[in-house]
């Protein structure tokens, strides 16, 4: 379908895993119907009481948030897979320069443009941006506010992540050099070892009522982007000889449900949870119909939105569920009300999503968009810039 087409994200060498943008839909799904949950149940505005036999729908809702480790382990996955190919099968090398100035021309025009849009919006309902805002604002534009506040953005919520993001990209080149470790056994079980010991070690360290700044930087996240390096080492060596299984659907399930059951009230799922993240991966990309199913034109065509959808949902969500909760009938029982809910805010805020994609983000894919823009601003006089995407990276 031309829609798909034009909806469709760009890759710089025309290979596209529709599975790996089901992935992201399941992640962006999750914290869709998290914040959307939160508002409901949490939100005296908007609150609505939970009958006792839907306790378990409220559970699954609020793990939602869930879906950004889930996002972590897809960022070590993507942004590694090109250097695991050199390091571990001889192909062509990364270049750094061309790495780190393709995570600027990619990453940055939505991140600013969605930054930009927030304080218009709150400029629009508040008439104002309260005092200390701008710095604020600076502090987000340069990917400091978790470090400088120890709090979540106030310009843009769900602009905490990538932050973190960004100190992954920092570091990768570094992180990535384990695949020269020798022989492969060996690696995977250094990566394993990583990602265990480190949950672990956490454990002690982390609140379930506060949020600092450990827990907003990469040191509380890691393990997951070390996830995304062990999966990017069975991609490239393993992928093509594991077969596809019934028992692959099955290890899929039951990693879902590992990954959004357990209750937050303890420590143990935080330490456990790239286990499940992985095994999810995994499935997806060998099972029958789990691959089907996230491999859905549709459904990877909106996964791989995500990265627009993550940045401003939260404030589409805001602005259209003022009107949309007046249609609300607490009569009617949580259920009724949150699955309308999900219908009326999702599909607008879907399709701003999607116009923000299409004018803003899907551009930025184009590795040669800096040098068409020069020769529009110049009449093509000039040097090109030259960019190469090493690795198109999911956000």
């Amino acid at each position: 379908m031309v829609l798909l087409d034009h909806l469709r994200r760009v890759t710089r060498d025309g290979r596209w895993i529709p599975e790996v943008d089901g992935i992201r839909f399941v992640a962006i799904a999750a914290v869709f119907l998290f914040h959307i949950g939160g508002n409901l149940t949490v939100r005296p505005e908007y609150h609505l009481p939970v009958e006792p036999r839907y306790w378990w729908l409220t559970q699954m809702v609020s793990n939602g948030d869930r879906g950004v480790p889930l996002f972590f382990v897809i960022s070590g996955l993507i942004l590694s897979l090109p250097f695991a190919r050199h390091l571990l099968t001889e192909a062509k090398p990364v270049s750094l320069g061309k790495y780190y100035l393709r995570r600027v021309t990619r990453l940055e025009p939505p991140y600013i443009a969605s930054l930009i849009f927030c304080t218009f919006a709150k400029l629009v309902y508040w008439h104002h941006l309260g005092p200390g805002y701008w710095a604020h604002f600076l502090a987000s534009l340069l990917y400091q506010h978790n470090l400088i506040y120890g709090q979540l953005s106030t310009v843009n919520l769900v602009a905490w992540s990538l932050e973190v993001e960004i100190q992954f990209y920092m570091l990768a080149p570094l992180i990535v050099q384990v695949y020269r470790v020798r022989p492969a056994m060996l690696r995977r079980a250094i990566l394993l070892a990583g990602i265990l010991g480190i949950s672990w070690a956490q454990v002690p360290f982390q609140s379930l009522y506060t949020v600092n700044r450990f827990e907003l930087s990469i040191l509380f996240y890691v393990q997951y982007f070390l996830m995304g390096l062990l999966i990017a080492d069975i991609f490239v060596l393993d992928l093509d000889k594991m077969k596809s299984r019934w028992a692959w659907d099955a290890a899929g399930i039951l990693a879902l449900v590992a990954i959004f059951w357990p209750d937050k009230t303890t420590f143990w799922p935080h330490a456990l949870m790239p286990l499940p993240i992985g095994a999810f991966c995994l499935a997806t990309m060998r099972s029958y119909v789990l691959r089907r199913i996230l491999g859905n034109a549709w459904v990877a065509v909106i996964g791989g939105m995500c990265y627009s959808i993550y940045l401003l949902h939260f404030t589409f969500l805001a602005a259209v569920m003022k009107i949309t909760w007046h249609l609300a009938r607490p009569s009617a029982g949580f259920l009724f009300n949150y699955v309308e809910q999900v219908i009326l805010v999702g599909v607008p805020t879907l399709i701003l999503c999607a116009i923000f994609f299409l004018l803003v983000e899907r551009p930025c894919m184009d590795p040669d968009w800096p040098s068409m823009l020069w020769r529009a601003l110049t009449g093509g006089r000039g040097h090109e810039v030259k960019v190469l995407d090493t690795a198109d990276v999911a956000k």
